[in-house]
């Protein structure tokens, strides 16, 4: 027992060393961390303290020259020149950054300011307070190693401060760097309609015509563009941007510095701009429907007065309507006075009477008793004078909406020119620009402006070799292997009946028309029986009410579609066989076309002539021109066709004709084409669409 108690003050007292140990190893780190701060702080003292608000001007070299900006209310200004666009945000940040600024060491008793660069200062920066004190920082070496940079305060080079070389990053720059830039103008490649290159190295116009297709206008001709090209060219316009800012105004004679006065080229692009309506046509529109409206109120309560006075027996119960409602005029007449003749109240109350008027003359024809007419028309009086409230409240929202809708403002394209004019090339690799005649002077990426300049009308060509829908196509003149061979499009329309109505509905003439007049066309055409059964007239409660019976009772009516079939030489095509081959005629593409002059002196191995609906005739011939490519001639110009492409459409005819014809003229293309070729598919027995930017 005795033994028990020992070892258990034993404990005791060991718990009680063990606590006294912790709570003094803990004041001890305590004290140490405190001491650390402070050594910390004393390692690194705050050299530089100057609060933004009391920044009155400050001074520092930009491009080898001293620069001043100053406070001038609640805005910096280039002390110089107050015209100059200052960019705020820029001069607030390097103002900010000398808030607080820690000198990561500091050497003393310098006796060499030049061992530090500071006999010769990289910049000196001089801020003025508003109480008129300055304080002078003059930066010399960075120490690339430690990313440091030496300074020293108000010219003491006696000590010498080391920061970090990003302290005074703010500072550094060209003066346009401290300037407000403008933005390149936004332009919707949507609207886009036209765009003018005319440079030294080439010129050309890209434009859209009447029905929205991209021509390309080169060397005085003009041709059908390729969509794509020119549609990305346009697209382009929105990512252009100004790469730096070069001089805010820029005098005429100042322009040949920058190349400008004599461009390299000249960017001139035709769009819309989406604006407001100017306010004056706003107020114009606004006063004239405020005038129709009053003309309309004055024509609805002379046609009420009318009925009042025909109305014979409602008489009195008009006159219990008047009684009632003579506090509500009299006060129509107060708000009459104070808003100058507006009639707005007024006009609620008249049309609040009539209709009043109206439901009682109906229940009066209704009644037979006088007495319950009077009661009962008293207590319509008094509902629709409820009524009437709740409607005019009504209205009154729906007025309220109706203007507020009215206060957005209206909007309207109007047509807008684009001129950029290109100068030298600039030290930041982009080209001196001038916008619009602008007395500024901004520079734009090469890269930007590579896909304007240097092209020509050829690199705008569509590729497209001859195109002409089926639907359009009436003959096909083809001569093959010596051999001539016609073939002849006929169409039949036939009625499909694909859609109910109901009994008492017709087809609508108009209908039938257009039906007739797509299917000259050659589209299928599909009856509108949602949209007649909509426009049929407004329904009567009878009509609901008898919905049932009327919808167990259906009809059909008739839709037209077009369906085309072929003869060769007189004789019925399959029509799948012949779509396979037109189809790889109508879509045959170019990789190139030819500039050069073209001669051969062997005839062409396939010449096919389209004649459309109308009349026009095309023709196209290919002739082998070397070991990958078919030359097709149309209108003098010279398409280079991939010879295994033109092999298949070569093939694809000779099973339209059911005949093998050795083509001995033909040579064989390089192992690699017919890899190419063997792999891809080549029977398609539907006709696929038109190219994007086909013409009928």
């Amino acid at each position: 027992m005795k033994k028990k108690s020992v070892n258990l003050i034993t404990a005791v007292g060991v718990l009680v060393v063990l606590s006294g140990a912790y709570v003094g190893v803990k004041t001890y780190v305590a004290k140490q961390e405190a001491a650390d701060t402070e050594s910390a702080e004393e390692e690194n003292p705050e050299i530089i303290s100057i609060a933004s608000a009391d920044v009155k001007s400050i001074k520092f070299v930009i491009d080898k020259k001293e620069v001043t900006f100053e406070k001038d209310g609640d805005s910096w200004v280039k002390s110089d020149e107050t015209g100059f666009p200052v960019d705020q945000d820029k001069i607030d940040t390097l103002v900010s950054s000398l808030n607080s600024i820690k000198a990561e060491r500091t050497l003393e008793n310098v006796e060499d300011a030049s061992e530090y660069e500071l006999d010769q200062p990289d910049n000196t920066i001089t801020v003025t307070t508003e109480d008129g004190g300055t304080t002078v920082i003059q930066l010399g070496m960075e120490n690339d190693s430690t990313s440091q940079e030496y300074i020293d305060l108000n010219k003491d080079s006696s000590t010498v401060y080391v920061v970090s070389n990003s302290t005074f990053s703010s500072f550094e720059g060209t003066l346009y760097d401290f300037a407000k830039s403008g933005v390149f103008p936004t332009v919707d490649s949507s609207t886009v309609s036209k765009i003018s290159v005319d440079g030294k190295d080439s010129s050309y116009v890209v434009e859209k015509d009447e029905n929205n297709f991209w021509n390309i206008t080169g060397d005085g001709e003009t041709e059908k563009a390729d969509s794509a090209k020119a549609t990305s060219l346009a697209s382009t316009l929105s990512s252009v941007a100004y790469a730096s800012y070069v001089n805010y105004n820029c005098a005429e004679d100042e322009l040949s510095q920058y190349g400008l006065d004599k461009p390299y080229a000249e960017i001139t692009v035709d769009y819309q701009e989406e604006v407001e309506k100017e306010s004056t046509d706003d107020e114009n529109e606004a006063e004239n429907g405020d005038e129709e409206v009053s003309e309309a109120s004055e024509n609805e309560n002379q046609g009420d007065e009318t009925a009042d006075s025909e109305t014979d027996g409602s008489e009195s119960l008009d006159e219990d309507v008047d009684s009632e409602t003579d506090g509500n005029e009299s006060s129509d007449e107060d708000v009459d006075s104070e808003t100058d003749g507006s009639e707005s109240s007024d006009e609620n109350v008249d049309v609040a009477d009539t209709e009043d008027s109206e439901v009682v003359e109906n229940e009066n024809t209704d009644e037979t008793a006088d007495d319950n007419v009077e009661t009962e028309d008293t207590d319509v009086t008094e509902s629709d004078d409820e009524a009437g409230v709740e409607t005019a409240d009504t209205e009154s929202a729906e007025s309220s909406e109706d203007s507020e809708e009215d206060s957005e403002p209206e909007t309207e394209m109007v047509d807008r020119e684009l001129v950029i004019q290109v100068g030298d090339q600039s030290s930041d690799g982009g080209r001196y620009v001038r916008v619009n005649d602008s007395n500024e002077i901004y520079t734009i990426s090469e890269d930007s402006l590579d896909t304007f300049l240097g092209k020509t009308n050829a690199d705008f060509w569509d590729l497209t070799v001859s195109y002409l829908s089926a639907n359009n196509l009436d003959t096909l003149d083809v001569n093959y292997g010596g051999e001539d061979y016609i073939v002849n499009v006929s169409r039949e329309t036939s009625e499909d009946e694909n859609v109910e109505t109901s009994d008492d509905e017709t087809e609508d003439e108009d209908t039938t028309d257009s039906t007739s007049s797509d299917a000259a066309d050659g589209n299928d055409v599909e009856g509108n029986a949602a949209d007649d059964n909509t426009s049929s007239g407004d329904s009567t409660d009878e009509d609901t009410e008898n919905t049932d019976d009327s919808s167990s009772a259906a009809s059909t009516i008739n839709s037209a579609s077009v369906t085309l079939s072929y003869t060769l030489n007189g004789k019925d095509l399959d029509s799948t066989t012949f779509t396979t081959f037109y189809n790889k005629l109508i879509n045959m593409t170019a990789q190139k076309r030819l500039t050069d002059e073209f001669k051969s002196n062997a005839d062409p191995e396939m010449t096919v002539k389209f004649t459309d609906i109308d009349g026009n005739e095309m023709e196209v011939k290919y002739y082998s021109y070397d070991t990958n490519y078919y030359a097709a001639v149309i209108n003098k110009k010279v398409y280079l066709v991939n010879k295994m492409t033109v092999k298949e459409l070569f093939q694809a005819f000779e099973a339209v004709t059911g005949e093998k014809v050795e083509n001995e003229s033909a040579e064989t293309a390089d192992p690699e084409t017919n890899a190419s070729a063997a792999s891809g598919d080549s029977t398609e027995t539907e006709m696929t669409e038109p190219p994007e930017d086909a013409e009928e």
